[in-house]
């Protein structure tokens, strides 16, 4: 098992690519702390994973807060030792919005999610890390920080920014033995992106619009994602940091 022995936080873990990832680190060795606002989808991935003979905590956590995600680093220590890596990968969408129409509102509430839960999971997660001996953060970015169509910007910039403090943190920490990386997803098929597109008038439309725009013709997977944050979050990757590495389905290419 990859994983074997290690304590893993993961944001955003209730549904989607977070959830498919807490389950793959706990089949993979790994005692799993859970943060989600998500209380219902958070306590069920507790129950799959402890079903399935491994280990898990869920705290309730809204990444926008500092003290929520401080305390979620401190459980994974106070209820398993350590901390060896963490995932943040909480955030959410921006419905299109044409970008002279987007309140401060609505930019706000994507930054704060997207942008500086990611730094809260990073700032509370180094000193665990540093007290371990080093670890592995792995950031969950986009291609929209590589590729957009528009209509996005608030999303857009909380991406490309989390791209930009990836690389700081890799630098900053590659001589005490943290490796930082970032996984830049495609479209992805999750809750959150079977929302976006439900918003639309054309439903149907658009997801034929997503996989119209990705050469392998279909959407990516959440196990897919899962796949490739254990490599980034293992010792497959030592060699590895300050990169983001696109899991798009070949979007980015063309």
């Amino acid at each position: 098992m990859r994983l074997s022995g290690k304590v893993a936080v993961i944001t955003g873990a209730g549904n989607g690519m977070g959830r498919s990832t807490a389950l793959l680190f706990a089949r993979e060795g790994a005692a799993v702390v859970i943060g989600d606002v998500d209380m219902a989808g958070g306590q069920s991935a507790v129950a799959e994973i402890e079903a399935a003979g491994g280990r898990a905590t869920f705290l309730r956590c809204d990444v926008s807060k500092e003290a929520d995600v401080a305390a979620l680093v401190a459980a994974a220590e106070q209820r398993y030792g350590k901390l060896d890596t963490i995932f943040n990968n909480a955030g959410i969408e921006q419905p299109v919005t044409p970008s002279d129409q987007v309140t401060e509102e609505l930019f706000d509430r994507v930054i704060g999610i997207n942008l500086k839960g990611t730094f809260f999971g990073c700032k509370h997660a180094i000193p665990a890390l540093l007290r371990n001996g080093g670890g592995t953060i792995v950031n969950n970015s986009s291609v929209s920080a590589f590729a957009n169509v528009g209509g996005n910007i608030s999303y857009a910039s909380s991406k490309g920014a989390v791209m930009s403090m990836t690389r700081v943190l890799a630098i900053e920490y590659a001589r005490r033995n943290i490796r930082v990386n970032a996984i830049n997803p495609g479209v992805i098929d999750t809750d959150m992106n079977r929302r976006n597109a439900k918003l639309a008038a054309d439903p149907a439309a658009v997801e034929e619009k997503w996989r119209a725009i990705t050469p392998l013709g279909r959407m990516g997977t959440g196990d897919e994602i899962a796949q490739t944050v254990l490599y980034l979050a293992s010792d497959q990757s030592s060699f590895v940091t300050g990169i983001g590495l696109l899991i798009d389905g070949g979007r980015v290419a063309t």
